[in-house]
């Protein structure tokens, strides 16, 4: 009787465990679907690549090229990690939201990389303008970057990618890059 009650509890105890939801399961997105949105534009521009003028400013020099061919996804990498809706971040921000634009803004007692994320939105609710702020801070280095994109009926026209890194015991690393998608 009491092998039989032991295994009741064994087997009762693993099906709970075993239906117990994920915490990915539990934590649903709740922020607005930036990274899907993104790789949507990613794909769309795999599959009808568009030139690119590019400027980069790094200690003081300028650079600039025009390409025909870009791996996006490395280009936008910065963009596409800024993505809240991961189970770490579903109570992390204040929702400033209002019609026309999703603004979210880090709690003051949260420590994630992405700060602010600001999305104003066109008439079909597609993003017309995009700003996010990303500051990571340990022992060794502090960075801080603003990112913007500009989109003109749903597609990316600029982005452009502002920082400064700063090693500890070193002068600070200050950075720019802006992007042009050139029409066919």
């Amino acid at each position: 009787m009491l092998i039989s009650r032991i295994h009741f509890f064994l087997i009762a105890s693993c099906l709970l465990v075993a239906c117990k939801p994920s915490v990915e399961e539990r934590v649903k997105p709740v922020f607005y679907p930036w990274e899907k949105y993104l790789t949507a534009q990613i794909d769309s521009l795999a599959k009808h690549p568009e030139a690119v003028h590019k400027t980069i400013l790094l200690a003081g020099k300028k650079e600039e090229k025009q390409l025909k061919e870009m791996d996006w996804k490395q280009e936008w990498a910065m963009f596409l990690h800024a993505d809240l809706n991961k189970p770490a971040a579903a109570t992390s921000y204040d929702n400033l939201s209002e019609d026309g634009f999703v603004w979210y803004s880090l709690k003051a007692n949260e420590s994630l990389p992405v700060k602010k994320l600001y999305i104003q939105l066109d008439a079909l609710d597609r993003p017309a303008k995009v700003e996010i702020e990303i500051e990571e801070k340990n022992f060794l280095f502090e960075t801080h970057k603003k990112l913007h994109m500009n989109f003109a009926d749903g597609r990316v026209q600029t982005y452009s990618i502002e920082g400064s890194q700063q090693m500890r015991w070193m002068s600070p690393t200050h950075y720019s890059l802006m992007g042009v998608l050139l029409p066919k």
